[in-house]
């Protein structure tokens, strides 16, 4: 028995053409009225391709500059080195000259940077050196400087301080030498390290240590 016409549903075809008619017809209303969303490159359409959010990625280039590295002052002279490690907070001297008698005389005030070597802030290696001493007590307490340097390890902390900044130096090597037999490199080639060297007093008068270190940067003002 046949189904009249009139209750025959209609095909899938003509339903679907009909619902995607509506929807234009209802875009193109609203997008008159406004109600269409604008996108900030002024387009009407999501493009799926180009959302970072859906495809997990995202340029560094499209992000803003996060910092800057603050510049560093060049060829300034130490003033004082510190070590927490150790105890060490003395005054550094910078005697203009290689003559022996004007050096053996400047540390007798603490501390010197020899002449040739890297100042704070330049490519290079700081050759810092100071008296140490076996007595228990000596009148000029420069005497005893350098004393515990022989004690810091591989990743201690020593700071110089000149021009108002603190530079920040790491331990890498603490070892013994014989002055006939060493030599320091204090060449710009390094990369920036600090040397500090002292008398090994129980070892013999021309036994030394040699505290080796790389710079790490400067340490913010509070």
């Amino acid at each position: 028995m046949n189904t009249p016409k009139s209750s025959q549903k209609p095909p899938k075809r003509v339903f679907f053409a009909a619902v995607v008619l509506v929807f234009f017809c209802t875009v193109s209303a609203a997008d008159s009225v406004g109600f269409v969303p604008s996108y900030i490159d002024g387009s009407t359409s999501f493009d799926f391709a180009q959302d970072k959010s859906l495809t997990g990625q995202v340029r560094l280039s499209d992000l803003p500059q996060l910092a800057e590295s603050p510049a560093l002052p060049q060829g300034v002279l130490p003033e004082r080195i510190r070590s927490a490690a150790i105890g060490l907070d003395v005054v550094v001297q910078n005697p203009d000259t290689r003559d022996l008698a004007v050096l053996d005389a400047a540390i007798l005030k603490g501390p010197a940077r020899y002449v040739d070597s890297a100042k704070l802030g330049n490519p290079g290696n700081m050759l810092i050196f100071a008296h140490s001493s076996n007595y228990a007590v000596v009148r000029n307490q420069m005497f005893k400087a350098f004393n515990n340097i022989s004690k810091l390890k591989p990743g201690d902390s020593i700071s110089v301080l000149g021009g108002g900044v603190e530079y920040l130096y790491s331990v890498t090597s603490v070892r013994k030498a014989d002055v006939q037999d060493a030599t320091i490199d204090i060449s710009p080639t390094q990369g920036t390290k600090l040397t500090l060297t002292t008398c090994d007093v129980l070892t013999g008068k021309s036994a030394r240590f040699i505290v080796e270190a790389d710079f790490v940067g400067i340490v913010p003002r509070s």
